[in-house]
């Protein structure tokens, strides 16, 4: 029997660690049950937006909306670093307490007030599994030569196989996918930057009546979104680690991770859109990359979309609970996975990206009203301590959360399904609803919690009371 020295040891050891199935669901973690540093939020955010959706995204800037290559990097760097920076403040709330983000809601919103948020979560994480698993089972599909059921089949159960063992074996796939994945993209990366028109200009005729202002806040708004639709997740990837983590650390690891992955394969897109627009995977190989080219990106295509939404399913799984429902993590992540599984696989017979794109759009506007008031809750309100001083069944920041999508409707342009009147006079406007929910619902929260620390110092006790959400 061969002797494992010290590294092999450790290194073993911390594999079986991560392939551990995890036992806890949204209870604190303990602080001896935390591990790991802050250098793990920039392999997951980074494996998880090198993948299909960031492709597309970057390519909406091009062929969709009429930029031209360099403005489209712009505005791609721009909204990259926006929804980057949400995730980066977001990841660093889970060390302190040990829970994640959605717990945590309940402070401001209210105990009751804060299912609100989780259920919405629930959905979002089961449509965008069933939109992944469209994608990975095309690609798998190309790659193996396979009918769709197979393909889909072996992408869903891999998703939901990694979300079921848990944090750990996230991480750890994370980490792996971050060296795999850029030697697999490497290769479309050459030819898309290389044989696509890196010098093309602004086309007015696909911008129609945004106009380049409207086509260059959209595609802002666009890249933002994506990573603001995970920013909801970040602190449940964060929540092992231990009390004493770096808040500035997590911060830039998260971010760097977010907008490297998201800027190199959005501008990638947005390359291929000078050349074609791409809608499944599949066009790749018809329309754009040639022969063994192809198959490499396929793999890659494949196993980025499984990297992407075994968060989705885990992470939904978690908000399943938040909403009050009973059951063990285990059996939360099988109802994702089915839920999603049965979605995608009917979406995926027909025309499944037209339809699930307004769906998705419609379904994260409320993100942007929710996190200005974790915000405005975590940085310019006193903190109260742990959630369970959190009595009241519906908090200020519930209202505050309510107000700021209200504000936001008359801003809301999704064709098809709702253009808000505002939107509808002035297209070039129709991008701004998200930063218009933003920071109507952060003033008024900050002015709620504002004017309830100001009655509390000013009541009878000599001493000033903290007011609890």
């Amino acid at each position: 029997m061969t002797r494992q020295g010290p590294l092999a040891q450790r290194l073993s050891a911390a594999v079986r660690s991560a392939t551990a199935v995890e036992t806890s669901g949204i209870e604190p973690i303990p602080a001896d049950d935390r591990e790991g540093g802050p250098g793990s939020s920039f392999t997951l955010w980074f494996s998880s937006n090198v993948q299909f959706s960031s492709l597309t995204s970057g390519m909406l800037a091009t062929a969709a909306f009429g930029l031209g290559w360099a403005q489209a990097l712009l505005a791609i760097v721009l909204g990259s670093a926006v929804g980057a920076a949400a995730i980066g403040i977001t990841s660093t709330f889970g060390p302190p307490k040990g829970v994640g983000l959605l717990v945590q809601t309940r402070l401001p919103l209210g105990r009751r007030g804060a299912a609100v948020p989780a259920v919405l979560v629930f959905f979002k994480a089961c449509a965008w599994f069933a939109v992944n698993s469209i994608l990975g089972a095309f690609a798998v599909q190309t790659l193996i030569g396979t009918g769709f059921g197979p393909a889909f089949a072996i992408v869903t159960v891999s998703q939901v196989a990694i979300a079921l063992v848990g944090y750990g074996f996230i991480h750890l796939v994370q980490k792996a996918m971050a060296l795999v994945l850029p030697l697999l993209f490497i290769g479309v990366s050459l030819y898309g930057f290389t044989e696509s028109d890196l010098g093309s200009g602004f086309d007015a005729v696909k911008a129609g009546p945004l106009g380049f202002v409207g086509a260059f806040a959209l595609v802002v708004a666009i890249q933002a979104a994506r990573a603001l639709s995970f920013s909801s997740y970040a602190a449940d990837y964060t929540r092992y680690m231990p009390v004493d983590t770096s808040p500035r650390k997590l911060f830039l690891y998260a971010f760097t991770g977010t907008w490297l992955g998201s800027v190199w394969i959005a501008s990638l897109g947005a390359a291929i859109g000078t050349i074609a627009f791409i809608g499944t995977p599949t066009d790749l190989v018809g329309q754009v990359l040639p022969g063994a080219l192809a198959t490499v990106t396929m793999l890659a295509l494949g196993v980025s979309t499984v990297t992407s939404s075994c968060l989705d399913c885990y992470s939904g799984a978690l908000a399943w609970l938040i909403a009050g429902v009973k059951m063990a993590r285990w059996q939360a992540v099988l109802v994702v996975g089915g839920l999603g599984s049965a979605i995608g696989w009917f979406a995926g017979q027909g025309d499944y990206w037209k339809s699930f794109e307004n769906f998705l759009i419609v379904l994260g506007n409320w993100i942007a009203p929710w996190l200005a008031v974790m915000l405005v809750q975590r940085f310019l309100v006193t903190s109260p301590g742990p959630d369970e001083e959190a009595p009241r069944n519906v908090g200020p920041g519930f209202a505050a959360w309510l107000l700021g999508l209200l504000a936001a409707v008359p801003f809301m342009s999704q064709p098809g399904v709702f253009v808000g009147p505002i939107a509808e006079s002035h297209p070039a406007l129709g991008a701004c609803a998200a930063a218009v929910a933003f920071l109507t619902a952060g003033l008024i929260h900050y002015a709620l919690t504002r004017n309830s620390r100001t009655r509390a110092a000013t009541s009878t006790d000599d001493t000033p009371k903290e007011i609890h959400a």
